[in-house]
């Protein structure tokens, strides 16, 4: 993912939104385990940080600037990230091909 955000920008995945993510996220790095998760609104995947030891992906949501951090929200990368990179993740190859 990140070698694909980092060459092209951001890619689209799947994520498991959760009643307790869409109520309470306002901002920081969000860490949720749910017990078996469902991939049930696409997302942008924009990018990735490092605070505090704890790595996570950056991420452009489509609610609008009143959710999270201006529309974008954290999410921790490796676990409790509501099946980010476990679902699904597409991206675009430009070409200069004519249809």
């Amino acid at each position: 993912m990140k070698k694909e955000i980092f060459a092209r920008g951001p890619i689209t995945c799947g994520m498991d939104v959760t009643d307790k993510f869409y109520n309470n996220y306002t901002g920081g790095i969000w860490k949720e385990k749910v017990f078996f998760e469902q991939s049930n609104h696409a997302i942008s995947v924009v990018g990735w940080g490092k605070e505090n030891n704890e790595e996570y992906w950056v991420v452009r949501n489509s609610w609008g600037t009143q959710f999270g951090e201006n529309g974008f929200f954290r999410i921790s990368m490796h676990e409790g990230n509501l099946g980010i990179g476990k679902f699904s993740c597409y991206w675009a190859v430009p070409t200069n091909a004519k249809p």
